[in-house]
């Protein structure tokens, strides 16, 4: 990705260009080269890791840790609304950083004082940034025991899967954090109350609302700060006075000599004075990040016990001293505060400088509260599988409305008897959406990269969706017929697939499992999976299904995007996430040529998803947003919508042959369509009919679009030339061919007619 040359406005989407790395490393040089040129990276990043990492401590020895952490979190995490310095290239401080300096704090008792940060803030701030490198690099020691390229995959594997945990924090954004952690605690809201004496709703509500305090209160500081500032350049007493009136709480000065006194000690210069106050402002710091139990009984419902209450935080707070035996492995890959992300300060007060994180913390925090108790995780394991059924079936019958949906079918298979169980079937025109789901979650001890821990769960989440959607698709192609599956709600249900042509599986889990779980030929590559491509399915969370077919425009879009996203993720060397490959999709439709097939690059979109998120996040906010779209002209979207208003038979495959090109092909079709149109009107034409076409695509996913201009209204005529444009022997190894008919005697828009040919090829092999 390219960094951008100038800064975006607030919730402007940030484009982000692609673009291919040399190859470093010489395309012959023996694996075992390049592997000794990893391992000394690696070893090296460990050996200065090993040196740096303890050095954290002294900065709590010698500052207080709440000052320390409220720093940090306020002029490294903290950036304007609607600015992502990700995307901007312009990150100066990860979370998880954070994280491990709250960790840090709390393995000594608190240091107290007020002493200020000055010129050792970006010490501090450099400190962290080598820190973060080497956390990343020192994966890179492969060890001396792994010799074999299967061995180094599953370790590479691993290390990918502890790379993203220790790193990412936005398992969904925010609103649909909020709505599914709210959801899944009513689910179990009167079994977690009888047990712990707390709701489990208002407790995720007050996690909530307490983290969105935090930016009211960062907010109301900044305007304080501002105010004084103004009155830099005033009289020393008029500066100190703003400074009073923005902070009231200050202690009083005593008269006119204390105020002289300061000045003094400012050396009688305004710059210096001004940098003073700003200073001893920054003491304050912690305040935005503190809360007192009086305000948290303040807020509280009635329905709730304070004492309760009060017992749940101090369950989830730590105190200064309690990490001292800490495995510091663990304080990276699982780190405690996000378990317990509060700092009990005293008997009333709590202190996290975690409140970004925390929305994404508060489901697994719950879940550790469930999992302490037998009976509660039984339930919750029943009711969060059935929560992850309903919220996909909702899904489908929001974004595809014309389409027959089925769930929980149950049918057996012939040769063995044995009976199977669909979790859902999407049917529309010749298409079938065959969909799995797993609700089941990455442990600890997996996301720490625990081998057995993490290749078993990868395989339920992934593996074992992909088995049960391809063996239903397998049943259903060879039984086309009426067919009537019983549930195990007592209801049937009647599924007519004599006219299905395609099927697309698909697993659907409630884990967001990042960039492993939006590329197969990593678990291959591992011997994770003992299958090929062809025998799994692709999988991505509800979260990110919800976002897709949300961002997408129509029925076709999204059935188009299903299909190639399978045989992008087949084809394809890339490193990213769904929605990554959601904003690449944005861009050309996966219609990249060539260059899908080749294996002499890896393209790298991690940041790709950062064209959607403003207007993701935004509009989750109330703001009215342009909606980031598919790459095509309008012409092209005026057919597509015509086409699903108009539901001709095989509507969805005419759509999809129009999908599969890309815009300039589509500019330069409409073009010469034009030209060629104003000829026939003209009467200029070469011959009595002409057509002009468009073969898009590479030789192997060759799609044939032909573009008729016509006079007569004689409807055989003009179906029979139709029919010759369509039927050219040119065309007999494409996957698809339509005609764009419009008669110009008329100018229909956007078209007059449509045909197709009707044998159809549309998807790809998985193999390239």
């Amino acid at each position: 990705m390219k960094k951008m040359s100038t800064k975006p406005r607030p919730w402007e989407p940030v484009k982000m260009e692609m673009f291919n790395f040399p190859n470093l490393v010489p395309p012959n040089m023996p694996v075992e080269e390049r592997i000794a040129i990893v391992r000394s990276i690696g070893a090296n990043a460990k050996k200065n890791f090993e040196e740096k990492y303890p050095k954290l401590l002294k900065w709590f020895e010698e500052y207080d840790p709440l000052y320390i952490l409220s720093y940090c979190s306020v002029y490294f995490c903290s950036h304007p609304e609607g600015i992502d310095p990700e995307a901007t290239g312009e990150v100066k401080f990860h979370p998880f950083f954070l994280e491990i300096l709250q960790a840090f704090s709390l393995i000594n008792k608190r240091t107290f004082g007020a002493k200020p940060l000055l010129g050792d803030a970006e010490k501090l701030y450099e400190e962290m940034r080598e820190i973060g490198e080497l956390i990343s690099l020192r994966h890179l020691d492969i060890p001396a025991s792994l010799s074999s390229e299967d061995d180094i995959n599953a370790y590479r594997l691993r290390t990918d899967m502890m790379s993203h945990t220790t790193a990412v924090r936005n398992w969904a954004y925010i609103h649909q954090i909020k709505r599914i952690t709210n959801d899944i605690a009513t689910l179990i809201d009167s079994d977690f109350k009888d047990i712990y004496g707390v709701s489990a709703v208002v407790l995720m509500k007050i996690f909530f609302d307490l983290s969105d305090e935090r930016n009211d209160l960062l907010n109301e500081h900044i305007s304080k700060v501002r105010g004084f500032y103004r009155h830099r350049n005033a009289d020393y007493k008029a500066m100190m006075q703003a400074y009073d009136d923005a902070f009231p709480e200050n202690v009083e000065e005593d008269g006119e000599d204390s105020v002289d006194e300061i000045w003094e000690l400012a050396g009688k210069d305004k710059n210096s004075l001004f940098g003073m106050l700003f200073c001893h402002s920054d003491l304050k710091l912690s305040n935005i990040f503190s809360f007192a139990f009086k305000h948290v009984e303040s807020i509280l419902p009635k329905t709730e016990d304070k004492k309760s209450f009060r017992d749940m935080l101090d369950k989830l707070s730590y105190q200064f001293g309690d990490l001292k035996a800490q495995n510091k492995e663990h304080i990276i890959l699982d780190n405690p505060v996000s378990h317990k992300p509060f700092i009990k300060v005293d008997n009333d007060s709590y202190f996290s400088a975690i409140w970004g994180s925390l929305p994404h913390y508060a489901l697994d925090i719950l879940e550790d509260l469930v999992w302490e108790n037998d009976s509660l995780r039984n339930k919750y394991t029943k009711v969060k599988a059935k929560y992850l059924e309903d919220q996909t079936e909702r899904l489908f019958r929001t974004y595809f409305p014309d389409s027959e949906i089925k769930r929980g079918s149950l049918w057996k298979e012939p040769k063995t008897g044995k009976e199977y169980e669909n979790d859902l079937i999407v049917l529309i025109d010749s298409f079938a959406i065959v969909v799995e789901e797993k609700s089941g979650v990455i442990s600890d001890p997996a996301k720490r990269g625990a081998p057995e821990r993490l290749f078993k769960t990868l395989k339920h989440l992934m593996e074992e969706p992909s088995e049960q959607a391809l063996r239903f698709v397998k049943f259903l192609e060879t039984n086309k017929k009426e067919h009537t599956f019983s549930t195990k709600r007592g209801t049937s249900n009647a599924i007519n697939n004599e006219n299905i042509k395609y099927y697309i599986p698909l697993g659907i889990t409630f884990s967001n499992l990042g960039m492993i779980g939006s590329n197969l030929k990593k678990l291959i590559k591992a011997k994770i999976v003992d299958k090929s491509l062809e025998e799994l399915a692709p999988s991505m969370s509800f979260t990110d299904l919800e976002i897709v077919l949300s961002i997408l425009d129509s029925t076709a879009e999204r059935i188009h995007y299903l299909a190639r996203r399978r045989e992008i993720e087949a084809h394809l060397q890339y490193e990213g996430d769904e929605l990554d490959l959601l904003g690449f999709y944005l861009d050309n439709g996966f219609n990249i040529g060539e260059m899908e097939y080749t294996k002499d690059y890896i393209i790298h979109m991690p940041l790709k998803s950062k064209e959607i998120d403003p207007y993701i996040i935004g509009t989750s906010e109330g703001r009215s947003l342009k909606k980031p779209t598919l790459s095509i002209t309008k012409w092209w979207r005026d057919i597509l919508n015509k086409l699903e208003e108009k539901k001709p038979p095989g509507w969805i495959e005419t759509s999809f042959i129009l999908l599969n090109s890309t815009k300039d092909d589509q500019k330069k079709f409409e073009r010469n369509f034009a030209q060629l149109k104003k000829k026939v009107v003209k009467g200029s034409a070469l011959m009595p009919h002409n057509w002009t076409v468009l073969a898009s695509g590479p030789e192997r996913r060759r799609y044939i679009i032909i573009g008729y201009p016509y006079t007569m209204d004689d409807r055989r005529t003009r179906n029979d030339v139709m029919a010759q444009a369509i039927d050219d022997e040119n065309f007999e190894r494409t996957r698809g061919a339509v005609v764009i008919g419009v008669n110009v005697k008329y100018d229909h828009y956007p078209y007059s007619v449509f045909a197709r040919k009707l044998a159809t090829n549309l998807f790809d092999t998985l193999t390239i």
